[in-house]
């Protein structure tokens, strides 16, 4: 067990959960990873090549294995409708198959995922805000 915080993003983001929810699944698929839904309000992303990976480590280039957990959850209270995407990964992400270069590029990787998931809602003229956790 690590005793690294786990990493992640939380957006917070006006609209209401099902298009919220559409809008990330779409972002993810559209970049070509594979997203499963595990309820109404999580999503399961994963892309590159587990075989890949398991054989070259951290050398698996663009095609190394990642895995996230999105949860998205209505804020309450508001007079607009908004919801949290917090977009998680584990503190030791990569670092099973790939060693220390494998944790950071899959930190890096998820850091520049999280900041496109941003960066595109915000251009869909949504109103974004964004912390680190």
């Amino acid at each position: 067990m690590s005793d690294e915080a786990p990493g992640g993003t939380v957006l917070t983001v006006a609209g209401d959960l099902r298009t919220v929810r559409g809008l990330v699944a779409q972002f993810f698929a559209g970049r070509g990873w594979q997203v499963h839904e595990r309820g109404p309000g999580e999503l399961s992303v994963e892309t590159g090549s587990l075989r890949r990976t398991v054989f070259l480590g951290a050398f698996a280039g663009r095609r190394f294995h990642l895995r996230s957990q999105i949860e998205l959850r209505e804020v309450r209270g508001g007079a607009q409708g908004a919801v949290e995407v917090h977009y998680l990964w584990g503190a030791g992400a990569g670092r099973t198959l790939g060693g220390s270069v494998g944790r950071a590029r899959a930190s890096r990787r998820h850091l520049e995922t999280a900041l496109a998931l941003e960066q595109q809602l915000r251009a869909g003229g949504r109103s974004v805000q964004a912390r680190q956790r």
